[in-house]
């Protein structure tokens, strides 16, 4: 994000907005105060962060508002619209928004009609210690143990047959 915010930092605002601490452990521990929350919100400068950093209030006012999931990522058109949204920050997937938005953009000021559309993608990213957007456990080892059971955990229910319970689909139950 930081490479995009320099590539674009004449035609875009970047912003990092410090919500809350996704996997707390004994070094970012869960916020209790505000003080302590801005303190987290330095520490992010000792991970490369040279973007400007809002801090959401302590009980995540602006956080719930855009979608309540960590490492989200918007993008604001010049109109105040929302132009891209994800719930995982995968900066080439940003990169071309940006490019199609600011296409966009200028287009609309030279006068020219476009025809927004809307779209979804699904994507996919390594798991836990693969790829360059492996898995960072700023809150320490507690954050770490505490990520890997959880995804252990998640395997498990996913999958069917082992506990004998079928999923709603296989048993017959349907929803609208």
């Amino acid at each position: 994000m930081e490479q995009l915010a320099k590539d674009f930092g004449d035609q875009a605002h970047f912003l990092f907005v410090y919500v809350r601490e996704a996997h707390p452990g004994e070094h970012y521990p869960p916020h209790q105060y505000f003080e302590q929350k801005v303190l987290h919100a330095k520490a992010i400068r000792e991970f490369g962060v040279r973007r400007d950093i809002l801090i959401d209030s302590l009980y995540g006012g602006v956080h719930r508002w855009y979608g309540g999931v960590s490492n989200m990522s918007w993008i604001i058109d010049h109109t105040g619209l929302v132009a891209y949204r994800a719930s995982w920050t995968v900066a080439s997937d940003i990169r071309a928004a940006l490019i199609e938005i600011l296409q966009t953009r200028d287009l609309r000021r030279g006068g020219k009609q476009v025809a927004s559309f809307y779209r979804e993608l699904m994507g996919l990213r390594p798991a836990v210690g693969e790829g360059p957007n492996e898995q960072r456990f700023m809150g320490g080892a507690v954050a770490q143990t505490q990520f890997e059971a959880a995804a252990a955990r998640r395997r498990q229910l996913q999958r069917p047959g082992e506990t004998g319970e079928k999923r709603p689909h296989e048993a017959g139950q349907h929803s609208l």
